[in-house]
């Protein structure tokens, strides 16, 4: 019985034994595996639980940036509601000088390199941490550059038909069936009006911001009306309230994409391109938000999220183009941004004299 009970209680450890042997280890269950790892998040996106609270965008972006913005923000920053407000840059800009109480945290888009000291006195410099990727940086270290603007025109083809005439570049805009029928922007008001001034001037002269440039300028403004409102312009072409509008390339784009029945021309006798950013508001409510929407806005995750969804031009040297043609297939000419940002107010203060005079 005694050596019974041995047998049986050292069959009994059996188990026991077995237990505590080295096995050789099997694969990870997947409770074992972490969720996300620091390597899984890209260098220039912060701590999700760093970036808290509501983050106040001001934008000239159409709807479908918008939801790109939203989009990747949410991706990264869901602790984060953003909440986004869309207009002209010079309706935004008077929004922030206006209101003490704005709390815009940044504005994204209608910036630009040539805007000199324009609107610093509404923003906070902010240098992206992913800057060195970018092929255009703001020496005064104001904006964070996430886009390349190139201008179009765009164009309703009913409409263009029904005149039986052709619209190629700003000379078919002289056309006397064309008046009353153009839509632009008004450059002190809005950031495409700025830039289409600046395209005109360097293409339709025998040199930037001659007289040979300003007699095209005044001519053109017979055939127009004018908004304050980069919207407004291809809002109405789509509408059918206007055969042609001066607009980005970018915009018009990826309204086609979404369906809209209009054109994309550009500009025959010429092109320009500047690069666009967005920049942080003085005295953000949430600036750490701020910051980390300036390092998403330079990356190539973004840009080619935008390129994707809207047809973007991406200022990161990385970044990818869609259904846009290349910038050495559209006779580009070279601006001076820094003349452009020392004659601005002169330049803008011409216009608006011409105008009177025209209208």
């Amino acid at each position: 019985m005694k050596k019974l009970l041995i047998t049986l209680m050292a069959l009994m450890m059996l188990p026991l034994a077995a237990c505590g042997a080295k096995t050789p280890a099997g694969p990870e269950t997947p409770a074992e595996t972490p969720v996300e790892t620091s390597a899984e998040r890209p260098s220039y996106v912060r701590g999700e639980d760093e970036v808290t609270g509501k983050i106040t965008v001001y934008t000239t972006m159409e709807e479908t940036q918008q939801e790109a913005l939203k989009t990747i923000w949410n991706k990264y920053y869901p602790n984060s509601q953003i909440e986004i407000q869309a207009d002209s840059v010079g309706t935004l800009a008077t929004r922030i000088r206006g209101d003490e109480s704005s709390d815009a945290d940044v504005v994204i888009g209608g910036l630009f390199a040539a805007d000199g000291t324009t609107y610093h006195d509404i923003l906070q410099p902010y240098t992206a941490v992913n800057d060195k990727e970018q092929l255009y940086h703001d020496k005064s270290g104001y904006y964070t550059y996430y886009d390349v603007q190139v201008m179009s025109l765009v164009v309703n083809p009913e409409l263009r038909k029904e005149l039986g005439i052709e619209i190629n570049g700003y000379e078919d805009l002289l056309n006397p069936k064309l008046e009353g029928k153009i839509i632009l922007a008004a450059p002190d008001a809005s950031s495409s009006g700025w830039r289409q001034l600046q395209t005109m001037l360097a293409v339709m002269g025998d040199k930037f911001d001659d007289e040979k440039g300003w007699s095209y300028v005044e001519k053109l403004m017979k055939n127009a009306f004018s908004t304050t409102s980069s919207k407004d312009v291809y809002n109405l072409v789509i509408n059918g309230e206007y055969v042609v509008g001066l607009s980005y390339e970018s915009t018009v784009a990826a309204l086609i994409k979404d369906g809209a029945p209009v054109e994309n021309i550009y500009i025959e006798e010429g092109n320009t391109a500047m690069a666009g950013g967005a920049a942080i508001v003085k005295n953000a409510p949430n600036l750490t938000a701020a910051q980390a929407m300036m390092d998403l806005l330079a990356s190539t995750e973004f840009q080619d999220m935008r390129a994707k969804e809207s047809s973007g031009r991406g200022s990161n040297g990385k970044s990818i183009l869609v259904d846009l043609p290349k910038e050495d297939t559209l006779n580009m000419v070279e601006l001076d941004f820094d003349y452009l940002a020392t004659n601005k107010a002169s330049m803008i203060e011409k216009w608006n004299t011409l105008w009177a005079k025209t209208h």
